[in-house]
């Protein structure tokens, strides 16, 4: 007999150490049982809240391991708080599935327990439903007042950085449509771990409090989420293509040109890019050592308008694309 919903909820994910439970979770007053979860908002802290969708076929592989899947999931929401500074309160799931899958319920919940105990992100609640394969997780998280990381707030002659490395999780997209079969087991490894498992830079996120002007994650690809800064800031951001931090693996397989197309705009990185004074270089670089994280310098903001990047002589480099946009183009796993 198919498990009903609520049993379906119950068993695989009102679980211990994956449902909030308020004598563990300060933040929570009521977790999940109720219509609705009740969350402890200090008087002194902003709620920032992000959702992102999964959908089968577009962000995932229907056959996709489930586990890792689930921890794909909720890093990339995780990632959003990073960006604005934020530190997680716990999240609510929306999962729609064609059919009950008790062997894939179990290892995705397992999936999600493991990264709920890693980043103190309990799941307050949510819903699910009979449909195509989907999943939808929305964060909540506390940052301080008058102290959340935005896009608008560059400044000119400020630096541009970004965290760690790029392009790994837009090779993964080659790797997981069998495109890409000169990489050895360690460079798929490697590819696989940066697309299922992205590391959300919280930790970042919560220094760079005060000492960033703007901030966004890489989801989209450099160019894209840059420009979202530049506009919002109403400022030129330019880039130097020498200084952009591409990933060892993908210089391994691609030419220098198609590897930095795919660090800037690839997308799905989920590091942090972010603008801030020169006077805050020697700060970041402590930083950087104290997270054991690279923080790679690799533009300026100016006045003007738009995302560019130049050469090594200053000439200007064109993209095929800035990033993805689910609605300009058919960019699937299918």
């Amino acid at each position: 007999m198919a498990l009903s919903e609520f049993a379906l909820i119950k068993q695989y994910f009102q679980q211990s150490e994956l449902a909030a439970e308020p004598a563990q979770h300060a933040g929570v007053a009521l977790g999940i049982g109720d219509d609705c979860a009740l969350l402890n908002v200090p008087a002194d802290q902003q709620l920032a809240v992000s959702l992102d969708v999964l959908v089968s076929g577009v962000h995932f592989l229907a056959d996709a391991d489930a586990a890792l899947l689930a921890q794909r999931a909720l890093a990339v929401n995780l990632s959003d708080l990073a960006a604005m500074g934020a530190t997680p309160l716990g999240f609510t799931l929306g999962l729609t599935l064609p059919a009950v899958d008790e062997a894939w319920l179990a290892a995705f919940a397992q999936g999600l327990r493991s990264s709920a105990l890693r980043y103190q992100c309990p799941l307050l609640g949510g819903d699910t439903t009979r449909g195509p394969l989907q999943l939808a997780i929305q964060v909540h998280g506390l940052v301080p007042v008058g102290q959340a990381l935005r896009r608008s707030a560059a400044q000119l002659g400020d630096d541009v950085y970004v965290s760690g490395t790029l392009g790994r999780a837009g090779l993964a997209l080659a790797l997981l449509q069998q495109q890409l079969p000169q990489a050895s087991s360690e460079q798929q490894r490697d590819l696989l771990q940066a697309y299922y498992q992205p590391e959300p830079r919280l930790a970042l996120g919560y220094a760079l409090r005060g000492l960033a002007h703007a901030a966004q994650d890489v989801s989209d690809g450099v160019l894209a989420d840059l420009a979202h800064i530049a506009e919002q800031s109403t400022v030129q951001i330019v880039l130097q293509a020498a200084a952009v931090p591409v990933a060892p693996t993908v210089r391994q397989l691609r030419s220098e040109q198609a590897a930095l197309a795919l660090a800037l705009t690839a997308g799905d990185d989920y590091e942090l890019i972010f603008t801030a004074p020169v006077t805050a270089r020697a700060t970041l670089q402590h930083l950087a050592q104290q997270l054991a994280l690279p923080l790679t310098r690799i533009g300026h903001v100016a006045t003007g308008a738009g995302v560019h990047v130049l050469d090594a002589v200053g000439k200007p480099l064109t993209f095929a694309k800035a990033g993805y946009d689910h609605f300009a183009q058919e960019q699937t796993l299918l």
